[in-house]
């Protein structure tokens, strides 16, 4: 007699494809990442007082022509975080550069804000963590490998702002790209800048005679900043090359997406590195198809995580209680028209509370700007309870039976049993091992919170968000799905919706939606409801789906909040988006 039934049977047969697929993308990516760079070491530094840190990327590919080799430090764009935007740290390196990816202040692993000015030099902190890093790497043993001639900086937005103060004053940065860069702006838009920062903003520092080699690559309608305030700014302070983009781009003009971009900037560096364009050998750009395929392999680790939640709620068999009324058989035509009724209004009923749910959330961000998210998630749920609790003592009189506090308890237990919860938290630790092992090999988009203190904080920003959507899914949408056969269909269909209301989730907070840690937390945040869905399917218990949300959201919702902190901006901005 055969071990395995036939569930059994299904489910290898389909992690093992899974498995297979995951080994040929993840084959792929170990062959883009050596012949890009051997190895990257984590570099820790001081600047200003804060701990920061960087992606040291040892390039694979020799220069036969010289015996040293040139180093480039990248600055990301706000928001984001060294380990994110890998198409400096894969090309350049493909190019046989040593690259630096940076974690600035209050961004990603490192600490500080981005508003720090520091105590001994009084300059921004912005201004000097590039040097601050060139220091560390001096004192490491790679740099007596490293051509002292050949050293720039390259950024994105405001890492372009970063770069373009660093490079005006560090002598020892001797080539620059900036793409996007923030250049000009009014500190009285943004009130939190201390006055340090005023003769600092590369409008008021730049000139001919701090810039050297300076190339700014930006889209004539970049929808985050003006060209004309920006790249024309710093081309009449500096006379600066300047590279127009103007066709449409994947992402939008702001985040560059575009092959052009990258060539362009690997010809300013080996023109001036090498005094040639074409010595270094032909240019060969692929992070458009490494992207595609980390995407593919993070729905297919996706797909092996919900497998092993669906395999595993075998071992954990509930006793189905009857939670709704079943619908009555058909028997004739008037009974067919009855049922067709029933489900459309039911139907309708999903629409109408669904469009509420979200039509709170509008009403609140706009008079509120982005913390009215979470205020409107908090109305939703004392809405909730406040006519559960009126519905629930209006049955007590019209049945004329007491309160009973022991069938308030009975409830309680029966919500929370071990075995559900521990299914639960099994769940969440296929995700975040897989997640954290995928981050170990490949070092792409490791969101982990800073401090135990973000956690706390998530906790008491993200909290009301995902329990007023749990309510949402679970206790009011779920039992209006008691026309749908199936459990697994009612969770197809409680995807779809979540997929819909996360729409308009991103369509409302759209100011900050193009923050790559932002990004992240969306999708991080349809993640859970998914993985939720299979485990309320399995559970039947609402602590379960809590418990689930508050491991994973909490955990790099926190991540995202290290990155607003840093952001500096973060309280103002709320009140203005």
């Amino acid at each position: 007699m055969s071990v395995f039934d036939k569930e059994d049977r299904k489910f290898f047969k389909r992690i093992i494809i899974l498995i297979i697929l995951l080994v040929i993308s993840l084959s792929y990516l170990v062959y883009d990442r050596s012949i890009s760079y051997s190895r990257y070491e984590r570099v820790e530094f001081q600047s200003a007082g804060a701990t920061l840190y960087a992606n040291l990327y040892y390039p694979s590919k020799n220069i036969d022509f010289q015996e040293q080799r040139p180093l480039v430090i990248y600055c990301h764009g706000i928001g984001s975080q060294r380990d994110f935007d890998l198409r400096i740290p894969i090309e350049l390196s493909k190019r046989g550069f040593y690259v630096a990816a940076l974690d600035y202040q209050g961004h990603g692993e490192s600490g500080g804000n981005i508003i720090n000015i520091d105590p001994v030099s009084n300059k921004p902190a912005l201004a000097q963590d590039c040097s601050k890093l060139l220091d560390k790497l001096e004192t490491l043993p790679f740099y007596s490998n490293v051509n002292i001639s050949q050293i720039g900086l390259i950024g994105h937005s405001l890492g372009g702002f970063v770069s373009l103060m660093n490079q005006a004053l560090d002598p020892r940065f001797n080539v620059t790209v900036a793409w996007a860069p923030l250049v000009n702006f009014d500190p009285q838009i943004i009130p939190i800048l201390p006055s340090e920062y005023d003769e600092y903003i590369p409008a008021n520092l730049l000139n001919s005679t701090n810039t050297n080699n300076l190339l700014i690559i930006m889209h004539v309608d970049d929808e985050v900043i003006a060209f004309e305030d920006q790249a024309l700014v710093a081309q009449n302070l500096t006379g600066c090359a300047l590279f127009n983009i103007t066709e449409p781009l994947i992402g939008g003009g702001h985040q560059l997406f575009s092959n052009t971009v990258i060539i362009e900037s690997i010809k300013w560096f080996e023109n001036y590195f090498f005094n040639s364009e074409t010595k270094n050998g032909p240019i060969n750009i692929t992070f458009l198809v490494n992207y595609a395929i980390i995407f593919i392999t993070l729905i297919l680790l996706i797909l092996i995580v919900l497998s092993l939640i669906i395999y595993t709620s075998k071992f954990f068999p509930y006793k189905k209680e009857i939670l709704e009324k079943p619908l009555p058989k058909i028997t004739g035509t008037i009974s067919k028209i009855k049922d067709r009724a029933v489900k459309v209004r039911k139907i309708l009923q999903i629409i109408v509370y669904t469009t509420l749910f979200l039509l709170n959330w509008e009403i609140f961000e706009r008079a509120f700007g982005l913390i009215g998210i979470f205020y409107a998630s908090l109305n939703i749920t004392v809405i909730y309870f406040t006519v559960k609790i009126i519905r629930y003592l209006l049955k007590l009189k019209e049945q004329d039976v007491k309160f009973d506090l022991n069938h308030i308890i009975e409830l309680i237990k029966s919500e929370f049993q071990l075995k559900y919860l521990f299914y639960a938290i099994i769940c969440n630790v296929y995700f975040i091992v897989i997640y954290l092992i995928f981050s170990f090999f490949y070092p792409f988009a490791f969101m982990w919170p800073s401090n135990f203190l973000d956690i706390f904080l998530a906790a008491a920003v993200a909290f009301p968000v995902y329990f007023s959507l749990e309510l949402l899914y679970r206790k009011v949408i779920y039992p209006l799905l008691n026309f749908v056969k199936g459990e697994r269909k009612k969770s197809f269909f409680i995807i779809i919706i979540a997929i819909y209301v996360q729409i308009n989730l991103i369509t409302l907070t759209w100011t900050w939606a193009f923050f790559p840690s932002v990004i992240f937390m969306y999708i991080i945040f349809l993640y859970a409801i998914i993985q939720n869905t299979f485990i309320y399917e399995n559970t039947q218990r609402f602590s379960t789906v809590i418990l689930s949300s508050f491991d994973i959201i909490q955990l790099f919702f926190a991540a995202v909040i290290s990155n607003a902190i840093g952001i500096g901006a973060v309280l103002h901005l709320f009140v203005i988006i």
